[in-house]
C-alpha cells in the first residue's frame, strides 16, 4: 500500500500547476504584506471556478529534454480540480475533496488522499495556490513576498523535511491589476521543474460538479 501511495504522490506532485516565473532582477521585497493578503483573500472569496486551456512543459535534467503536453484545466470550489490532457495522449486527472482519480489508456484508478497526510497536504496547497488564498498553508510552508511593476510574487518553501524531498520551492505570481494567479512554478530540485502556460481563462462559469464526479 505504501508503494502505491508513493507512486500517486509522485504523480500528484508532477501535476501541480506551474508557469514561467518573472525575472528575478525585477523583484523587490513587498512592503505591505497585510494589505496584499487582505486584497487576495477578498478576491479569492468571489472566485467560484476557473477553466482554461493549458500547455505543460516538464524538464528533467537526467534526460536533458522537455516534454510538452496540452489540454484543458478546470477548478471549482471547494477543492475540485480536473485536467484533461489531449496532446500527445489522452489522459485525465480529477481531484474531488479527498479523492484523486486518474484515467489512462481507458483504465481508471481512484486514491483516497485522506489516507496519506502528505498527499492531502499537497492537495490543499494546490487548491490554495490556484485560488490565491494562501492563508491555509502558512503553518506548513515558509512564505516570502515580493513584487515587480506588474506582479506580486510569493515564494513558498516547505518546512517539513519529508515534503522537501519532493519540492524545493514553489513560486506563485499574481497580477496586480485583478489579483488573478498568473504563474505557479514548482521546482523539484535545482534543475527539474514543471511549467504550465494557461490561455483562454474563464472565471465563475462552472455551475455544477458534473466534471468532477468520481466513481
Amino acid at each position: 500500500m505504501k508503494k502505491i501511495c508513493s507512486k500517486y504522490l509522485c504523480l500528484f506532485l508532477f501535476l501541480i500547476v506551474c508557469l514561467p516565473v518573472v525575472a528575478q532582477k525585477e523583484l523587490k521585497p513587498l512592503t505591505s504584506i497585510d494589505g496584499f493578503q487582505e486584497r487576495l483573500k477578498k478576491e479569492a472569496a468571489s472566485l467560484s471556478s476557473i477553466e482554461s486551456d493549458f500547455t505543460q512543459e516538464k524538464y528533467l535534467d537526467v534526460f536533458n529534454d522537455k516534454i510538452i503536453s496540452k489540454g484543458r484545466f478546470y477548478y471549482r470550489q471547494e477543492n475540485k480540480i480536473r485536467m484533461d490532457y489531449t496532446t500527445p495522449v489522452d489522459y485525465q486527472i480529477i481531484i474531488n475533496g479527498q479523492k484523486l482519480k486518474i484515467v489512462s489508456e481507458g483504465k481508471s484508478n481512484v486514491v483516497n488522499l485522506g489516507s496519506n497526510r502528505m498527499m492531502d497536504e499537497m492537495k490543499g496547497m494546490l487548491a490554495a495556490c490556484m485560488v490565491g488564498d494562501l492563508s491555509s498553508i502558512t503553518s506548513t510552508y515558509k512564505l516570502d513576498y515580493y513584487e515587480s511593476p506588474s506582479l506580486y510574487v510569493v515564494k513558498i518553501r516547505p518546512v517539513s523535511k519529508s515534503v522537501q524531498a519532493y519540492i524545493s520551492e514553489i513560486i506563485i505570481s499574481i497580477n496586480k491589476e485583478d489579483m488573478s494567479v498568473q504563474t505557479l512554478r514548482l521546482s523539484e530540485n535545482e534543475k527539474d521543474y514543471t511549467e504550465y502556460r494557461f490561455t483562454n481563462r474563464k472565471y465563475n462559469t462552472l455551475t455544477n460538479d458534473e466534471k468532477f464526479i468520481i466513481r
